[in-house]
């Protein structure tokens, strides 16, 4: 087969759905198939792109932008018309290479009704992946909404969900009798790197939202602890600029007066990000209970298992029902003072920590595998290729 993998992030270096996508064409290649990635339109702010080259092979995976940069522009008219460029001609780039599957990533309605008409004439199936649950920071939706989403989704041929939560909602509330595989987060077993020596860190990955993962409570947590343990230096990876809690980030570390010991390390190589996360003393995520983190699945939670690093993380959604408390990883309450005294319990007992660590490396293995779910997902397209819905 031959497929093509449609990615609205940056390409090689990009966030959470490129390391997901970039698995799934690594395993669908690893198992004899063919796969590619183009990218419609640019994505990275003028002057902070991760990426320079337009098109090349990333770890033997070839990919191509179909614009000429891989920076957005910074001029509304000049960004549609690289838009409207970039979704035509990646129509042109689809008829030329004739795949058999296509999976996409979120797009404009518009552009997955301008693929779905070139399927009609070189014949490939349109698979959606779906992370999210659709109108995610809304705790309930309404009947048109979901008649909307419903009408959106007819488009495609099959999905690929992270869960079976998502799963369950394409099916029961959004009544679509259409294929779906469960593909969880996924893990390359290659790049773990056991010889790091560990540093006194506490380490986060993710968004710089309260809402979606509780980062003014994390900072709140670690204030209370690092009265205790003052060497302790809180890690936060990314860049919080764009974040609209960004002020209240600011403002809160200032007031905790922790603002020599939290770092921002800014956006990181995939080297970097594994050296920080590898080294860390123990790494930490706060999910508040949501609609939204109740349907998704953290990928964050994939790096931070294979590292064999200790994990502290609130027990929502698929998370705490997937991982056990005290076996391979530490829960704690969605407050600051619980998950201080936590991270206390935790950096005091390192055998325990250290084998709870390891026990959560040895889960993702066991579970997450991207060869193993890629075979799957091989079967599953072959199924869909060979029917008619």
């Amino acid at each position: 087969m031959k497929i093509i993998l449609l990615l609205n992030q940056p390409y090689p270096n990009g966030y959470a759905l490129t390391k997901r996508f970039h698995l799934y064409a690594k395993g669908i290649i690893k198992n004899g198939h063919n796969a590619k990635f183009i990218i419609p339109i640019p994505n990275e702010k003028t002057g902070q792109s991760k990426n320079n080259l337009t098109r090349g092979y990333y770890e033997e995976i070839p990919y191509e932008y179909s614009w000429k940069n891989c920076e957005r522009s910074k001029y509304f008219i000049i960004r549609r018309i690289h838009d409207l460029y970039g979704y035509l001609n990646t129509g042109i780039k689809i008829i030329k290479e004739k795949p058999t599957i296509i999976i996409t990533s979120s797009f404009p309605f518009l552009f997955y009704c301008y693929i779905k008409l070139i399927s009609i004439f070189i014949s490939f199936k349109l698979i959606k992946e779906k992370c999210e649950v659709d109108y995610m920071t809304q705790e309930s939706i309404t009947s048109l909404d979901k008649f909307r989403v419903s009408i959106i989704n007819k488009l495609f041929d099959a999905f690929i969900v992270i869960n079976n939560q998502l799963k369950k909602f394409q099916f029961e509330d959004l009544r679509l009798n259409i294929p779906c595989i469960v593909v969880p987060i996924l893990i390359d077993e290659s790049i773990i790197e056991n010889k790091l020596k560990i540093r006194k860190s506490i380490v986060y990955t993710g968004t710089f939202l309260e809402r979606k993962d509780g980062i003014l409570t994390i900072l709140k947590a670690f204030s209370y602890f690092k009265v205790k343990f003052p060497d302790y230096k809180l890690f936060l990876t990314g860049s919080p600029q764009s974040s609209p809690d960004y002020k209240n980030i600011i403002d809160l570390i200032k007031q905790l007066k922790i603002i020599d010991s939290v770092i921002f390390t800014g956006y990181l190589s995939e080297i970097e990000l594994r050296e920080i996360i590898f080294s860390a003393e123990l790494l930490i995520i706060a999910k508040p209970a949501n609609r939204q983190n109740y349907y998704n699945f953290p990928t964050k939670i994939g790096e931070y298992l294979i590292s064999g690093r200790p994990i502290l993380s609130t027990k929502v959604g698929v998370v705490g029902e997937l991982l056990s408390d005290g076996e391979n990883i530490f829960f704690t309450e969605n407050d600051p003072e619980s998950m201080s005294w936590k991270m206390k319990f935790i950096v005091t007992n390192k055998q325990l920590a250290s084998k709870i660590g390891k026990n959560g490396e040895s889960f993702a293995k066991l579970n997450f595998n991207y060869i193993h779910h890629s075979e799957r997902m091989i079967e599953f397209f072959k199924d869909i290729n060979s029917k008619i819905y």
